[in-house]
């Protein structure tokens, strides 16, 4: 977990992002610079103590969340990285 000094939230591991996609968050964008096409970062916009919150709970395997949903957050996140190569 990153969280930049403006307050933006960064990850590479696409499940956490998708279920904080899932969970109201917002669409990250994707950065992918720098890295020679190797591995992508999702960027949330603003972090908040919501979110921190959140991240906990997947970080200790008790998020819930609807699985339809975070499915196809997950899938369109993969999406994304793969348009973007």
């Amino acid at each position: 977990m990153v969280i930049t000094n403006n307050s933006h939230f960064r990850t590479a591991d696409t499940a956490l992002a998708a279920y904080l996609v899932t969970e109201g968050f917002g669409t990250p964008s994707i950065d992918n610079e720098g890295n020679e096409g190797k591995r992508s970062y999702f960027i949330f916009s603003k972090h908040t103590p919501k979110m921190t919150k959140a991240i906990e709970e997947w970080d200790a395997a008790r998020a819930t969340t609807n699985a339809v949903l975070f499915f196809n957050a997950y899938q369109n996140l993969l999406r994304r990285i793969r348009e973007k190569y």
